[in-house]
């Protein structure tokens, strides 16, 4: 007996080419179909129906229409209002499941497939509720995922008499999966390695929230890990012979060939101009607007100042190799500097709480061999963490990475003087960052005042009413 099973993962919203992995997946008429988190949320589409238009977002309809069996709840899923993820599921065709949320969603699904009981289990990485920016998570008790993923198991083999078991995690490896190397911190957020070498029972191991491509046998297990922005899926290919499993897993790219799903109202909103700038508003590589302050990243910090009236701004730029505004700016261009939906908070920072965030950021790069600036691998090994680096504006400040991490500032004033540690100043900071995410807990505090719209709209409506954009640099900043 043979039969397909057919796993996504962080699609994040990408419609118009999941449209395209829908009719790859159609063909092949698989006898299961999961899908493992951050389905929707991340797209510029997804920011059009969820924040513009307000509706429905069309992919869950296409999923409707394929088919899926089961969905796992992502991280990004909490992103949403409670409101709206109960919105999401009930528009779904398929149940939504996470073991370790208990009362929330059902732990994990059961399929009978030519007289076969499968079972798939649903975990998601416990980071979520650190992450959460809506507060959809405030009632909410997230089990580690690990020992939720142990005891699940356990209970599906022992109790659900089952012969197949799909363990269905969105989170990704701590550990290289073959040669057992340190790829991340070992701090919960990623917990694959651990679960596929000290739980017994599971044959198909699902992982994501990496976005890696990954389709290969570990310890005697099948694991995929089917990429991300609906670029691929993961298929597994399953014969049963005697009551004896063997898998065949792989890794599908996209044909991009295939007609996509067009929405031409979603294409004019997004090609359309609000603004002009009168000089260059962009950066040509990812260092630039990392090193010293420019008109990009001034203009910015003058936006995030003027919706909140805060004395010093924070921002983190997207892991972008270039950005930045043209001369004629559109709503798309808006989306790719600015892409998350996030809020604009005001929060009350010492002058010490500053200035160890400065210093965290500045321990993600380091002077390589050559005295050029590069990723530290020392002070966060072991993978460079660039994502953590912040701009600070309203202030001058310089950082020298000949020095130690932890003692690179030369300069911090604000208006001209030093700033003292014991001074509390008004900083306008991303709701993300306010969570005290990524081990940076100074920013974690009850905001003063928030915008009342998200920074791509504040954004989008700063450059409409401001157009031709003329910025002038307001404060010092270098990174040497």
């Amino acid at each position: 007996m043979k039969f397909t099973i057919i796993a996504t993962s962080d699609i994040h919203g990408h419609t118009e080419r999941f449209s395209q992995l829908a009719q790859m997946i159609s063909a092949r008429q698989p006898a299961l179909l999961i899908d493992n988190g951050d389905f929707l949320q991340g797209s510029h589409l997804s920011y059009y129906y969820d924040y513009i238009v307000q509706e429905q977002h069309p992919q869950i309809e296409l999923a409707n229409t394929l088919g899926y069996d089961v969905a796992v709840f992502g991280n990004h899923e909490f992103n949403y209002s409670t409101e709206n993820i109960q919105a999401i599921r009930n528009a779904s065709n398929f149940p939504w499941i996470a073991a370790n949320i208990p009362g929330f969603a059902e732990p994990y699904f059961i399929k009978e497939i030519n007289g076969l009981r499968i079972a798939v289990i649903g975990i998601v990485t416990h980071f979520t509720k650190n992450w959460d920016e809506c507060e959809s998570t405030k009632h909410l008790h997230f089990e580690n995922a690990f020992e939720c993923a142990k005891k699940t198991v356990k209970h599906v083999r022992e109790i659900e008499q089952v012969q197949l078991v799909i363990l269905s995690y969105h989170g990704g490896f701590e550990r290289d999966i073959h040669s057992g190397h340190l790829i991340d911190l070992e701090e919960g957020e990623n917990e694959g390695y651990r679960m596929l070498h000290e739980i017994e029972g599971i044959d198909l191991f699902i992982t994501g929230h990496q976005h890696l491509e990954i389709a290969t046998v570990a310890n005697g297990v099948t694991v995929v890990q089917p990429g991300a922005n609906a670029h691929c899926f993961a298929q597994i290919d399953v014969t049963v012979e005697h009551g004896r499993f063997s898998f065949e897993p792989a890794i599908v790219q996209v044909d991009s060939t295939l007609k996509m799903q067009s929405f031409p109202e979603f294409e004019a909103w997004k090609k359309q101009q609000i603004g002009t700038a009168g000089e260059a508003l962009n950066y040509p590589d990812f260092f630039t607007p990392r090193k010293k302050m420019t008109a990009y990243t001034q203009l910015l910090h003058d936006m995030q100042l003027h919706y909140t009236g805060a004395q010093i701004s924070v921002i983190e730029l997207p892991y972008h190799a270039q950005g930045g505004f043209p001369g004629k700016i559109t709503r798309e261009h808006v989306l790719h500097n600015l892409p998350r939906p996030n809020r604009l908070l005001v929060i009350k920072m010492t002058g010490a709480e500053i200035r160890r965030a400065i210093e965290q950021s500045a321990a993600v790069f380091a002077l390589n061999d050559k005295g050029v600036i590069d990723f530290s691998m020392v002070v966060y090994y072991p993978e460079p963490q660039p994502y953590i680096y912040d701009l600070w504006g309203g202030i001058d400040y310089a950082i020298d990475l000949r020095q130690q991490a932890g003692q690179r500032i030369t300069k911090l004033t604000f208006e001209g003087n030093p700033i003292r540690d014991n001074e509390i100043f008004e900083v306008a900071v991303n709701s993300y960052r306010a969570t005290g995410a990524h081990q940076m807990p100074m920013f974690k505090k009850k905001p003063v005042r928030e915008a009342d719209k998200f920074i791509p709209e504040l954004m989008m409506e700063y450059i409409e009413k401001n157009s031709p954009l003329t910025v002038q640099i307001k404060n010092d900043f270098q990174l040497k």
